[in-house]
């Protein structure tokens, strides 16, 4: 049975256009999947020149099967505020109460997805959220991403930071330990927690554990736990379990560097316990040919919940 049979038709597809093989190869499957009327792509003026084809791809495509395509909103990750009113503002603009918005996140900035989960809770809005793997055969290259940036904790999602406590840093890990590292210097937190993707996909074991257990597992105040950040429920289950004893004594704040669903688990997180604040981290250089091909696709539904308390601003 194709996977993607059970996903609902919605109206609306948001997505961040990508140069990757599996941007292009999963909007296609989803246009046929969902019709959406209209999609909503942003793109990033740092990577637009590698990105124009696919969105001239997408743009022919759309224009075939008269699909209203805006495709003219620039992001940047050198300017965070503007990018954050720009990308919620438009956002806001095409959704309505009560609609199902389909939210391609297979190559979407985690910031990005944080930033849009905020807006779509805030309208009581469901979402059916779609990750495409990439091939697995193909593997990742010996580097994803370098030279990482200075953490920044989200707009409206910095939860409540308590004077005098100790700081509690959870990080969902991915194939880049120096991202890790930037956050751990970054906030010299008392405490820290990494959650180690399971599994061999991708050479995991060797780009993800080892690199991760050489680096941290020395330290005293670092404790290292097994997730599955292809489940959402995984994910959210084993940081849930890790921070609820924390909540009353430590200023907690979450990071995720893994799969692109645990990014979704942390924002559920974020709207269980309003007081940890998420974070990102970015980088300054990613591989132009860490992905190949598009792979399984991972699909479900964060249903509506009620409207977010209003939150404290960084």
């Amino acid at each position: 049975m194709n996977p993607l049979c059970s996903l609902q038709q919605s109206k609306i597809l948001i997505t961040v256009a990508s140069w990757e093989d599996r941007f292009l190869l999963g909007i296609v499957q989803l246009i046929e999947k969902v019709s959406p009327a209209k999609i909503l792509m942003f793109h990033y003026k740092e990577y637009a020149d590698w990105s124009k084809e696919n969105r001239d791809k997408i743009a022919a495509i759309c224009a075939e099967k008269n699909i209203d395509l805006v495709n003219d909103k620039e992001l940047a990750f050198g300017s965070p505020l503007e990018s954050w009113v720009n990308l919620t503002r438009v956002v806001d603009s095409v959704i309505n109460p009560g609609e199902l918005i389909t939210l391609d996140i297979s190559t979407m900035p985690r910031e990005t997805i944080w930033s849009i989960c905020h807006v779509l809770a805030k309208r009581n809005i469901s979402i059916q959220y779609t990750y495409h793997k990439p091939q697995s055969s193909n593997g990742y290259a010996e580097w994803l991403s370098r030279d990482p940036g200075k953490p920044r904790i989200l707009y409206k999602q910095a939860g409540i930071q308590h004077l005098g406590r100790p700081t509690l840093l959870v990080i969902q890990t991915g194939y880049d330990v120096e991202r890790a590292k930037q956050l751990e210097r970054f906030f010299e937190p008392d405490k820290v927690l990494l959650g180690l993707q399971t599994g061999e996909q991708f050479a995991n074991s060797e780009q993800n554990r080892q690199k991760h257990e050489n680096a941290f597992s020395s330290r005293k105040d670092i404790e290292l736990f097994d997730i599955d950040g292809y489940s959402l429920e995984g994910v959210y289950g084993a940081i849930a379990d890790k921070i609820s004893p924390c909540l009353d004594d430590y200023n907690i704040v979450l990071s995720s560097l893994g799969p692109k669903i645990g990014a979704l688990a942390l924002f559920k997180i974020k709207q269980a316990f309003s007081n940890v604040a998420l974070c990102y981290a970015p980088s300054n250089e990613f591989n132009r040919e860490y992905s190949k091909g598009i792979g399984d696709c991972i699909h479900g539904v964060i249903e509506a919940q009620a409207p977010l308390e209003q939150e404290m601003t960084t």
